[in-house]
């Protein structure tokens, strides 16, 4: 079964990776423009040995940006390591990962954080999808400050 969730889109006007570390700041602003994440099982079922594993695989795909990541996902302190290129790595989508499931498993009761363990066995297909504003505008940008 797949999950879709949406959240507005916001743009980084200044501070890039940079703002990934503590100190550093940068100015984001919002837009009615949003992105998607579909979420489904990357695998059909939970093999037998896997309740042995500590770690699961991660598939990340961005159709638009012609980009698909491969992680693996501690199921202990869910940290996540590329196992691919590092052309491939974003470090604003691997620590949204990282949040979304250390958050996940951080407020669920006991049955629910089983059900979590269970599904995050069977690994993460990840899609990523932004609304074609984030890719287009900039051409209106260009041709409105040529007009000027």
């Amino acid at each position: 079964m797949a999950v879709i969730a949406s959240a507005p889109g916001k743009v980084l006007i200044t501070g890039g990776y940079l703002i990934l570390e503590r100190p550093n700041a940068g100015i984001v602003l919002s837009t009615n423009a949003r992105f998607y994440a579909i979420v489904r099982p990357l695998y059909d079922e939970i093999k037998p040995d896997c309740w042995a594993w500590a770690w699961t695989d991660v598939k990340l795909t961005s159709p638009q940006l012609s980009r698909e990541s491969m992680y693996k996902l501690s199921l202990q302190n869910f940290d996540l390591q590329c196992v691919c290129s590092s052309e491939s790595k974003n470090p604003f989508v691997e620590q949204g990962v990282q949040y979304a499931v250390a958050t996940a498993h951080s407020i669920f009761d006991t049955e629910k954080k089983e059900t979590l363990n269970k599904l995050l066995l069977q690994g993460l297909d990840i899609m990523i999808l932004g609304c074609n504003d984030f890719y287009s505008y900039r051409n209106q940008v260009v041709i409105s400050l040529r007009a000027m």
